[in-house]
């Protein structure tokens, strides 16, 4: 039976047809694979200068980057710092993806940090770039006025005496117009310890904040209501009846828009971040699977 009588069967002749068959076929599969657009065989992408490992290293960042280094334009850098800023970016991109491949962010803070940055400046790209405009800052400023007001300023005295029924009397005599050091004398009076310095008593001026963490709470919130030489009522505590004496007294001042324009703007600024930042956390946890240990603390 001749190979190349078709009027018969031929098993050979089947099995060395299949086989050219697939070898044709395989080869134009790799014609495809190796010519088809994009790939590097085919052609190099223009709009890079070198690929590392098939990550791009563009020409738009090549230009820039000899431009910033040298402080010249493009045209007239010299072949050798052409060469020395492209031999940088390939060095860069190599230890960037030797960092990636050894996992360097799971153990170094500083990579974990400034992938953080990175990632927050891609966030806040857009509203880092826009500018809010005066009606915005002056309707944040409105909404926001409690930010900005100038904190007070008081000098005072906050006596205590452990008579508390005669700490009533005391009060009348300050008022009267006697002598402070007299009526501390007259009805044992002694300055509270939370004003006191190293033994000494604090008599310059304290702001409003600092006055509020040295006194309990019943003791500033009635020296916050009183002007320069008035005195308060006696204020009964664990330690006797507390009488605060104002010597000066500069209340909070509601500072104005025009004074505080920068900050409003700084502070609208960051709190849209903040927002687009909480809105970018909420959408990448819903994407990703978070699960927390059961005895997590």
């Amino acid at each position: 039976m001749s190979f190349f009588d078709f009027s018969q069967a031929h098993s050979r002749r089947s099995l060395t047809l299949l086989a050219i068959g697939a070898l044709v076929g395989l080869a134009i599969a790799g014609y495809g694979l190796f010519t088809a657009q994009g790939t590097a065989t085919r052609s190099f992408p223009a709009e890079a200068i070198a690929t590392v490992n098939g990550r791009l290293i563009l020409r738009t960042d090549f230009v820039t980057q000899v431009t910033t280094q040298f402080g010249v334009t493009f045209a007239e850098s010299t072949e050798a710092q052409r060469q020395r800023v492209l031999d940088d970016m390939v060095a860069e991109e190599l230890m960037v993806q030797r960092g990636l491949d050894a996992d360097l962010a799971s153990y170094d803070p500083e990579v974990r940090q400034a992938l953080v940055n990175g990632v927050e400046l891609q966030i806040f790209a857009d509203v880092l770039a826009r500018q809010p405009t005066e009606q915005q800052l002056t309707e944040y400023y409105e909404k926001n006025k409690a930010r900005y007001v100038r904190d007070g300023v008081m000098q005072l005295r906050d006596l205590v005496s452990s008579d508390v029924p005669g700490a009533g009397k005391a009060v009348a005599a300050l008022r009267h117009g006697k002598a402070l050091d007299a009526v501390m004398n007259d009805y044992g009076l002694r300055d509270s310890r939370k004003l006191l310095d190293s033994g000494h008593v604090d008599l310059g001026d304290v702001f409003d904040f600092s006055a509020k963490a040295r006194l309990d709470a019943p003791v500033f919130a009635a020296a916050a209501k009183l002007s320069a030489g008035q005195t308060s009522d006696p204020i009964v505590a664990s330690d006797g009846a507390h009488i605060v004496v104002m010597v000066k007294r500069e209340p909070p001042r509601q500072r104005p828009f025009s004074e505080v324009r920068n900050e409003v703007w700084a502070d609208l600024k960051k709190d849209a971040q903040d927002q687009v930042r909480k809105g970018n956390l909420k959408y990448l946890a819903g994407k990703a699977d978070i699960r927390i240990a059961e005895n997590k603390w």
